[in-house]
């Protein structure tokens, strides 16, 4: 039976659907914090019966009663990505739940070889207001919406597998109907095609198909491409492609922060129209830790850990295997109305495509990014796609891809050239090798089905550690 037909599940999501979004506006932060409370009891006693987590609790001589709050999830142990696959399937759910009601979703790999997750309908049930929030904090009327979502949509890939499990069973909610998806690897030019006779308000995508989309913008493809709001997700957005591609499209372009283990259709932060990342911390407890697994302090860059605080199906609690790097900063009350923790410098991207320096000095891809400051002070904006790579512990290559119709306008590719060359020499010092080169498109690197990163970095673990340890 449809679910959303049954009443048994149908009427639960009403519920979230009517209620949820507002949570965070309605209850004082008291409030929020007793519901927070509620949820992590509640989600650790399922998780006392999920094989993983129950041999890692005994081990511990941790009982579900021992957890009266989030002031005690210090006592639970963390939980890897590694022992997330070793486990699957059988041991991170329940012996008793039915897997034939679940959707097998696997993560890109990014960070390591891919994990395969199960979710179900509950998991999209609970987790609705999430979304709808960030809709709402958008100025978005979710009902009327048009949106375009160019993603990842092969099997067992969180696209595909929602959109068989939850969308394809709304055809009779109209607004369901107002939902385009496209692969984000099928060719470009077919790509701004369909949204130019889809004429979406809203698109989620990578920063770099917005970015090769704005290119073609520019030539004068997709006329009737209008959106209201762009919504960049999966990599990191650096300042320069935000603003091209805002320039082309005419109007704002804002970052959401998710992920398959945290369910996909959920996002664990977002950056509101005043450029605040905030954390949806009724719906997952976030926090950071140092290199040696140790908790740090609020306003301090660390590794993300990820409690989610919904849903059963597969829990995930104090889940280090993100790889990314925030800096968590507590409470604040946004002029959009919300009063969440944040990210105080959003999502400074993967601790593996982190850029490390002979010194033992260690740049997030968002913050070894000097290019885009350069780039940002000239115009027109004749470079169509950038990209650091990291050859060597001591040697770095910035690719820079022109726009062959803007070459001889404005500024001199060499003068562009110099000035991102002074400006890494003064940032990192000039005994580092920076080599900045004009490349073929062709030679932006990214892996099979991946759109391409910001930073790339060939340095072994060895290497990592022979400066860090």
């Amino acid at each position: 039976m449809n679910p959303f037909l049954n009443p048994t599940t149908g009427l639960p999501l009403l519920k979230h659907f009517l209620f949820d979004e507002s949570r965070l506006r309605r209850m004082s932060i008291k409030q929020v914090e007793r519901y927070r409370d509620k949820a992590l009891k509640k989600i650790v006693k399922y998780a006392y019966t999920v094989p993983i987590y129950n041999k890692k609790y005994k081990e511990l001589g941790i009982h579900p009663n021992d957890i009266k709050g989030i002031q005690d999830i210090k006592k639970l142990p963390y939980i890897t990505k590694k022992e997330l696959a070793e486990n699957f399937p059988d041991d991170v759910v329940p012996q008793s739940y039915n897997k034939n009601r679940a959707q097998i979703v696997s993560t890109g790999g990014s960070t390591g070889k891919p994990i395969s997750i199960y979710t179900d309908f509950y998991l999209f049930s609970e987790s609705i207001g999430a979304p709808l929030r960030l809709f709402h904090s958008l100025n978005l009327n979710f009902r009327k919406l048009k949106m375009a979502n160019i993603g990842t949509f092969f099997p067992n890939r969180a696209g595909h597998e929602v959109q068989k499990a939850v969308y394809s069973k709304l055809p009779f909610f109209s607004n369901f109907r107002n939902r385009l998806n496209i692969n984000a690897f099928d060719p470009i030019k077919e790509i701004i095609d369909k949204l130019d006779d889809f004429k979406p308000d809203f698109i989620l995508s990578y920063p770099v198909t917005f970015q090769n989309l704005a290119y073609l913008k520019n030539k004068g493809y997709g006329k009737n491409i209008k959106p209201k709001i762009l919504e960049s997700s999966g990599y990191i957005l650096d300042e320069y492609t935000r603003r091209y591609v805002q320039d082309a499209f005419g109007c704002r372009m804002l970052s959401v922060y998710g992920s398959v283990e945290g369910y996909s259709e959920a996002p664990i932060a977002f950056e509101c129209l005043e450029g605040i990342w905030h954390i949806n911390y009724d719906f997952f407890h976030i926090e950071t830790i140092n290199e040696n697994m140790e908790l740090i302090g609020p306003n301090k860059r660390g590794h993300i850990v990820v409690t989610k605080l919904f849903g059963r199906c597969e829990p995930i609690i104090r889940y280090t295997g993100m790889d990314d790097w925030v800096t968590l900063s507590p409470i604040y009350k946004c002029k959009c109305g919300l009063c969440t923790p944040i990210f105080k410098d959003g999502v400074e991207g993967r601790i593996s495509s982190s850029v490390v320096l002979p010194n033992g000095i260690i740049y997030p891809g968002a913050s070894f990014d000097v290019v885009s400051l350069v780039l940002n002070e000239f115009k027109p904006r004749k470079i169509k796609r950038f990209q650091i790579v990291q050859k060597k512990i001591d040697e770095i290559e910035i690719l820079l891809v022109i726009d062959e119709d803007l070459r001889n306008v404005g500024p001199s590719v060499d003068l562009l050239f110099k000035k991102i060359k002074e400006r890494y020499d003064k940032k990192i010092g000039s005994d580092i090798k920076i080599d900045i080169r004009e490349v073929e498109e062709n030679e932006i690197k990214s892996s099979p089905f991946k759109p391409a990163p910001l930073v790339i970095s060939y340095l072994t673990q060895e290497d990592r550690e022979k400066v860090l340890y």
